[in-house]
């Protein structure tokens, strides 16, 4: 039951029903749904021993629930302030909790990531029609000269309300980071990923899992399952103009081809990428460094201004979903907006979830591999690792640090994690006092990164 809402849950925030079909707005079916996929996901939490109530990740992502709730609080001086993030942040939070309980085998896991690989390849087919023949290009495309809620070509037609995403799928800090600059429409998906750079970053996440259906010795199948698909997906990050999609989609390639054809010929992989996604204008007339306009600037400005927010409240931050209130743009990089707004508290457990989640995949990985369930986990735990990867990746210029997509992949990781746990095979963690001592290392190492780039100006 839970794994069927779960999937109904994940297939509705991709083809968000609010905005295919405005009648059905009022009714919020996304959020419902959810809910009821809570109540009986919360049965499952308190009755199943040793399962995903002992994960570690869901504790560290209940803490940091909590603690956006009270730096709002503390911000605002407000009691109210941790219902409303809770709100919020609620669709992340549902994503997470239906995946780990939703997830308690192999099949599951295969089930639930091709649901996301059609999704998104709904999506793209969506994007090209509305690009290549104006099908719904209202809905499906950006439009830089009109910045308008369903911009498209100018055509001199008049614009419609095509609905809006529901209010639990929406994501508010998702604010347009790159379209400054660009020359050609771009096309979106529904609902959180309705800016066109959230769509490049969920379909470079599709890209990865698809890796999942490549089988050794099979090329027609790998052809048609495989490369056909991830080249539909490509295409599509194209058609979104987004750098930071194109830069993830490169970074992807290359650590797929490190395990394959070894580090030196991957980096040079990695160097004809670049110029190729150079040479065809992946960026629709924009620099891919940003060097051609403001953006870079305004990019180091706002991490300038994430670091004195900081400075000002080091511990809980300026509170949830406030760094628009003390700077004109958003922050344009997810690290940044979380110790803006949650302080180095809040950072050290959105930090913990990533560190204790590639801990986990790592440990996967390294299975002996002496039998068909030690490989199958290894190659998911290393299909997910790259999944994380690409959209981190894609979230280092971009303010994602609360968006369901991150909280899905963390989840399927941790469903992943309990397959293997349920079937005895060993996930060592080191002891908890270390591993605070490794993700506080992580976090100033992080922050410190992003602190030199500032510095040193190099974006």
């Amino acid at each position: 039951m839970i794994f069927a809402l779960f999937l109904v849950y994940l297939s509705l925030s991709y083809l968000n029903p609010g905005e295919v079909f405005p009648a059905l707005a009022p009714y919020r079916v996304t959020y419902w749904v959810g809910m009821i996929g809570l109540v009986i996901a919360f049965g499952s939490l308190i009755t199943r021993r040793g399962g995903p109530a002992a994960t570690l990740q869901l504790w560290f992502l209940i803490t940091f629930t909590l603690l956006m709730g009270v730096s709002l609080m503390v911000a605002d001086r407000w009691i109210g302030a941790p219902i409303f993030a809770l709100q919020r942040f609620g669709p992340s939070l549902t994503m997470f909790v239906l995946a780990i309980c939703g997830i308690d085998s192999l099949r599951k896991l295969r089930i639930a990531t091709m649901f996301i690989v059609l999704s998104s390849l709904i999506l793209v087919a969506e994007g090209i029609l509305a690009f290549h023949f104006g099908y719904n290009k209202k809905m499906f495309l950006f439009d830089p000269t009109t910045r308008g809620e369903y911009a498209y070509w100018a055509d001199g037609a008049d614009s419609v309300d095509a609905g809006s995403a529901d209010d639990e799928s929406a994501d508010d800090d998702a604010v347009d980071d790159e379209s400054e600059g660009s020359l050609l429409p771009r096309i979106r998906g529904l609902g959180s990923m309705h800016d066109p750079n959230d769509l490049a970053a969920d379909l470079v996440v599709a890209v990865a899992l698809l890796v999942s259906g490549w089988r050794k010795d099979h090329r027609l199948r790998n052809i048609v399952v495989v490369v056909l698909p991830a080249a539909a997906l490509a295409y599509g990050v194209f058609l979104t103009r987004s750098r930071g999609g194109a830069v993830a989609l490169v970074v992807l390639l290359w650590r797929a081809a490190v395990g394959r054809v070894g580090r030196v010929p991957a980096v040079i992989l990695l160097v004809l990428l670049g110029a190729g996604i150079a040479g065809v204008n992946f960026g629709g007339g924009r620099s891919l460094t940003g060097n051609d306009n403001d953006s870079a600037s305004d990019r180091v400005t706002a991490w300038t201004e994430g670091f004195e927010m900081l400075k000002s409240q080091p511990m809980l931050g300026v509170g949830y979903g406030q760094f628009l209130d003390h700077h004109d743009i958003t922050a344009h990089n997810s690290l940044v907006l979380c110790f803006a707004e949650t302080g180095l508290v809040g950072c050290f457990f959105w930090i913990g979830l990533l560190v204790i989640t590639f801990l986990e995949l790592r440990r996967l990985k390294q299975l002996p591999g002496t039998e068909p369930l030690d490989r199958s986990l290894a190659s998911w735990a290393n299909v997910l690792q790259l999944a994380l990867i690409g959209f981190l990746t894609a979230c280092f210029f971009l303010s994602r640090t609360f968006v369901p997509t991150l909280y899905l992949l963390i989840g399927l990781a941790v469903g992943l994690a309990l397959v293997a746990r349920q079937a005895n095979r060993p996930i060592s963690l080191p002891i908890l006092p270390q591993l605070g001592g490794i993700i506080f290392a992580c976090e100033l190492g992080s922050i410190a990164i992003v602190y030199l780039v500032v510095k040193l100006r190099v974006v």
